[in-house]
């Protein structure tokens, strides 16, 4: 077997010796898979920064939601309700008796 020198890689005459000749399937085959390899990298990382774009969105539509709820438990509190039929002038009135449970 003759000794490889980078003359000879860079002059090509790689290409015509014949360990490659014999093997130029396997480094086929290497170089395929290198390549889906790195492919396979963009892939999941794009896939990340999706997944933490949505979880971002998630979060801020939990908030948006959590503010909405305290939102309504204020207006539907009897007292608000009491005090807004009040400033609206309506005739109804809170019930002074407790509520009675029928089973």
């Amino acid at each position: 077997m003759k000794h490889i020198t980078l003359k000879d890689i860079l002059n090509g005459d790689i290409v015509t010796a014949d360990w490659f000749r014999r093997q130029y399937m396997v480094l086929l085959l290497i170089g395929g898979l290198l390549f889906v390899y790195i492919y396979q990298g963009y892939v999941a990382q794009r896939q990340n920064y999706r997944i933490s774009k949505l979880k971002k969105e998630i979060q801020d539509a939990d908030y948006e939601l959590m503010t909405m709820q305290a939102t309504l438990t204020d207006l539907t509190r009897q007292s608000a309700v009491a005090g807004e039929l009040k400033e609206r002038g309506s005739e109804l009135q809170e019930n002074s008796k407790p509520v009675i449970r029928l089973r």
